[in-house]
């Protein structure tokens, strides 16, 4: 009684968030290893304290961070609240409690308090019972006369009364165990969760749990999906306050209502920008907490948008930097790079009416590109965004994904990211610009040199047709005295060209000298043909088709030329 008491106690503390020092500590823990961060957390001098003064959030991402199972001491000393969280976020696929991952817990839990658990099971948490239960056993009843006898060597029994078989073998272990505790606990209450399994109704008992699952969650951020997805709609800049407003009041938190603050979501972007040193500068506590609560219920929208799909610590990082991406890049945008302005951005604006106005630009700049398509020479011709090669293909097909997202090459997982920062926008913004600068250019030369896209016109190697390949070849055609046009040319006249081009280079690396002037000039176009600006536009662009083309032949030798070295020449294979 006296142990039930103190674990009652235990859970009933408010949680009104850890201490200054406390921050401190776990921002020590960003770098270390799993086992290095369990090793400090369990040395802290108060550890039981510090870990029932994180929030739901702090917690999952600690566990996460040491690793689920090499957790239990830590799940030991936290609180049903911090347990409900873990099981809310964990234990669900989409509408859908997911079993093998609601036994992991149930085992791990099991490990940590079982007496807890079972208490748990046997109050709050009986509805998890029952659907987990239902789900997983069929129970039998004992005959008073002849026992168990009948019922095979699948079935256990834990009272010589009910008999039990698992559905799923795998789940047999957690099952036994989970049974035993409740059974040791309180056998009355025990017995009522196996006679109550009967009256089960699965469905409408799994809807209840998932609406009050999002009753909770939805405290933290997690709305439902249809609500959440409102995060992506685009917010005029303009609308953002930087004073003290005259009818709105600026954004108000208390604190005192929502109990612990989450404090590693912010605490985890370690990027050196605008926002990070608008924080680092900040000495208003108040206003501190309410951006790092802002910061991660903002995060928690995202992830309720993006539809619960991943749990793992990398993928909540990711979102974590999304959201500080477009922070960031509204601050930028707004404040041009004044502490004093950006403070007053986050002073009186809600964080998720910033990271609307930030993603905003990204999708301003989408929108951009969707309109020039629309009237493009390369759409009209029905050419996929490979024709503008590996790079601009890159950023094309990023800025017009439904969700714009920036192209980074190889520095980027993937190539893609989400926009960071105003030179994210203005080097898309530039591409797009080379781009419309050369599809202009192929309009008027496919005028004159009319291009056809059959195979037996283009094809003869290895790689997709692109606009270097064009330039190229019909100036290779015009150096060689060829009549002009975009046919390929024979092997004999490509290597011939290419010798050309290397005359007075004897050894590699080939620099091809002189004849990056000659090919830009072979292009250009009066200024008066094109709007201010969009001559020097193509010059560029023009300069880094020649950049690419002297980058692929600089270390291939004429004698060894073969076709499968040309990405830049159309040649005939027969």
């Amino acid at each position: 009684m006296e142990k039930q008491q103190q674990n009652s106690n235990q859970d009933a503390e408010a949680n009104h968030g850890m201490l200054p020092i406390d921050a401190v500590f776990l921002d020590g823990l960003q770098s270390l290893s799993g086992g290095k961060i369990l090793e400090k957390v369990l040395g802290h001098p108060d550890c039981p304290r510090l870990i029932r003064s994180m929030s739901g959030e702090d917690f999952f991402f600690l566990i996460h961070k040491i690793g689920e199972d090499s957790s239990i001491e830590l799940l030991k000393l936290a609180s049903l609240d911090q347990w409900q969280y873990v099981l809310d976020v964990e234990t669900w696929e989409k509408d859908r409690l997911e079993l093998a991952q609601t036994g992991l817990w149930l085992r791990r839990l099991l490990a940590a308090d079982p007496q807890r658990l079972t208490k748990w099971l046997f109050s709050e948490g009986q509805w998890l019972a029952y659907y987990y239960l239902y789900r997983s056993v069929v129970v039998e009843v004992a005959d008073e006369d002849e026992g168990g006898d009948d019922f095979g060597p699948e079935f256990f029994s834990v009272d010589g009364f009910f008999y039990v078989r698992t559905l799923q073998e795998t789940q047999r272990g957690v099952i036994d165990a989970l049974l035993r505790t409740m059974a040791a606990e309180d056998t009355l209450k025990y017995q009522s969760v196996l006679t109550g399994l009967a009256g089960v109704l699965p469905a409408e008992l799994e809807e209840d749990m998932y609406r009050m699952r999002n009753v909770r969650l939805a405290e933290h951020g997690f709305l439902p999906r249809e609500e959440a997805i409102m995060v992506f709609s685009p917010m005029d800049a303009e609308r953002l306050k930087t004073g003290e407003p005259d009818a709105n009041p600026r954004p108000v938190s208390h604190p005192e209502d929502v109990g612990a603050v989450p404090h590693w979501p912010l605490q985890t972007i370690q990027e050196r920008n605008l926002l990070t040193q608008t924080l680092s500068q900040m000495s208003d506590e108040t206003l501190l907490d309410r951006i790092r609560l802002e910061f991660s219920g903002l995060c928690n929208q995202i992830l309720s948008a993006e539809g619960f799909s991943n749990w793992n610590a990398e993928y909540l990082e990711e979102i974590q930097r999304q959201a500080a991406g477009y922070l960031n890049l509204i601050l930028k945008e707004r404040s041009r790079e004044e502490i004093k302005t950006a403070e007053n951005l986050l002073r009186f604006n809600t964080l998720v009416s910033l990271f609307r106005a930030g993603f905003g630009l990204a999708v301003k700049l989408k929108w951009k590109a969707e309109r020039w398509l629309e009237t493009s020479w390369f759409r009209k011709a029905g050419l996929e965004p490979s024709f503008w090669g590996e790079a601009w293909e890159g950023t094309l097909t990023g800025i017009l994904k439904n969700r714009p997202l920036f192209y980074g090459g190889a520095e980027s997982p993937g190539g893609y990211r989400h926009f960071q920062s105003l030179s994210d926008l203005s080097a898309t913004e530039n591409a797009l610009a080379l781009l419309n600068a050369l599809d202009r250019l192929m309009a008027s030369l496919t005028e004159r040199y009319p291009l056809s896209l059959s195979s037996a016109t283009i094809s003869g190697g290895p790689f997709h047709l692109t606009v270097h390949q064009l330039l190229l070849t019909l100036w290779a055609r015009q150096q060689m005295g060829l009549s002009p046009s975009f046919k390929p040319l024979s092997f004999k006249a490509a290597r011939n060209f290419l010798t050309m081009l290397r005359e007075g280079d004897t050894v590699p690396p080939y620099h091809m000298f002189g004849f990056e002037a000659q090919f830009l000039e072979a292009f250009s176009v009066p200024d008066e043909d094109f709007a201010t600006g969009s001559s020097e536009n193509l010059k560029d662009a023009l300069m880094r088709i020649w950049q690419d083309f002297s980058d692929e032949m600089a270390f291939v030798r004429t004698e060894a030329f073969d076709t499968k070295y040309s990405k830049c020449i159309l040649i005939r294979t027969a």
